[in-house]
């Protein structure tokens, strides 16, 4: 965005106040990503929270023709692969209740069994295959920005993708079929 690009010269000219807007601009998007590569919602807050820090340090090697919001997004997701590093040698933690809303309680199943599949999914898939999904699927990425931001290039982002999609489908289509057949039951 020329817009970033602008705020990016103000704050390397000395008007370092004006990252904020940067923050402000990008924070729900990088939580949202961290979010959908497998990390829980105060993994996701801490995450993101050093990604702007390494970010802001490290704002003044960000090259001229890149796009500040490719940047963001490479250290974001190298501080979360970072962190499932670190998480991995630890034991475990349980998952969370999920809040109740006052809503259909079949439809809250269905729509909570299906959010457990996609998600079951997408941890299924190997790092680098879920990062593309998730910055292709859920940030709507370009797949040149996507190729950018997993250092691969743009005909490996486009197939990693599509066999992750593939992938994705083959575990999901039984699981689906059945859910069918109760439903109709």
């Amino acid at each position: 965005m020329e817009q970033d690009k602008k705020l990016v010269e103000l704050i390397l000219k000395g008007e370092r106040e004006r990252f904020g807007v940067l923050v402000e601009r990008y924070q729900r998007a990088i939580y949202r990503f961290l979010m959908n590569m497998g990390l829980d919602h105060d993994e996701a807050a801490d995450t993101m929270q050093n990604a702007f820090v390494k970010a802001y340090d490290k704002l003044h090697t960000l090259r001229g023709g890149e796009h500040f919001r490719v940047w963001l997004y490479s250290i974001a997701a190298n501080q979360a692969r970072n962190y499932m590093r670190r998480r991995a040698r630890e034991l475990p933690l349980e998952e969370p209740d999920m809040p109740v809303h006052e809503e259909d309680p079949g439809l809250l199943v269905e729509r909570e069994q299906l959010r457990s599949l996609l998600s079951g999914a997408l941890k299924r898939l190997p790092e680098d295959q879920r990062k593309v999904v998730v910055l292709r699927a859920f940030e709507n990425m370009p797949f040149k920005e996507v190729a950018e931001v997993c250092s691969i290039s743009l005909s490996n982002a486009k197939t990693s993708y599509h066999r992750a999609l593939k992938k994705m489908q083959r575990w999901l289509k039984p699981v689906a079929s059945r859910m069918n057949l109760e439903n109709q039951g």
